[in-house]
């Protein structure tokens, strides 16, 4: 699956073929389809859940009934983006090629943790002084910090992710909490990136 996700961040999903993967696996090919008889389809497809199941486990690590919800998602956002950084091949996977240009499964599973992620944040309406947030608020937030993600990505910079953490927690923040207390809890998530 990591060589899948490499060649894919390499040369887009057009550059996958079995014996590519097969060989920057360093297997037979004959291996490859034993393991994934749907072929690189699936190959990508079990690779985008992987790094979906990560995601899943940092981001339920970060919570703890004795912090604020949002020193949690500050957490949460911090652990999603040290997990990226450490593993760019699958943030490229993730956050790039299923979103774009990969098929039918990998771009469900996709679709699968974008819900996932934005009934997490829907949770932040919950704490909105605007009880009248417009439905699609959560989807909103997902899509600016993934915009913000992508960008890091596509320039190389994957390695630095964590760098962009109060860039994120202030798109994550500022449609619940209004700019100033947005802003305020962007630069205490500061002293988490440290």
């Amino acid at each position: 699956m990591e060589a899948a996700a490499e060649l894919c961040a390499e040369g887009g999903y057009e550059a996958l073929g079995e014996n590519q993967i097969a060989e920057r696996a360093g297997l037979p090919v004959a291996k490859f389809r034993e393991c994934f008889p749907g072929g690189e389809e699936q190959c990508l497809a079990e690779g985008e859940n992987a790094i979906l199941l990560e995601v899943v486990a940092a981001v339920s690590r970060s919570y703890s009934a004795d912090q604020s919800e949002w020193e949690s998602v500050t957490r949460g956002v911090k652990a999603i983006l040290e997990l990226m950084a450490e593993n760019p091949a699958f943030a490229y996977l993730g956050y790039v090629a299923a979103r774009q240009m990969a098929p039918g499964r990998a771009r469900e599973m996709y679709e699968s943790g974008h819900r996932m992620l934005e009934a997490m944040l829907e949770r932040g309406g919950e704490y909105s002084g605007d009880r009248q947030q417009p439905p699609t608020t959560a989807l909103g937030i997902l899509g600016g910090a993934e915009a913000i993600i992508r960008r890091e990505l596509v320039a190389g910079r994957a390695g630095e992710l964590p760098r962009i953490l109060t860039e994120c927690v202030y798109a994550a923040f500022v449609p619940y909490l209004g700019q100033e207390e947005a802003l305020r809890l962007a630069r205490e998530g500061e002293r988490l990136g440290r």
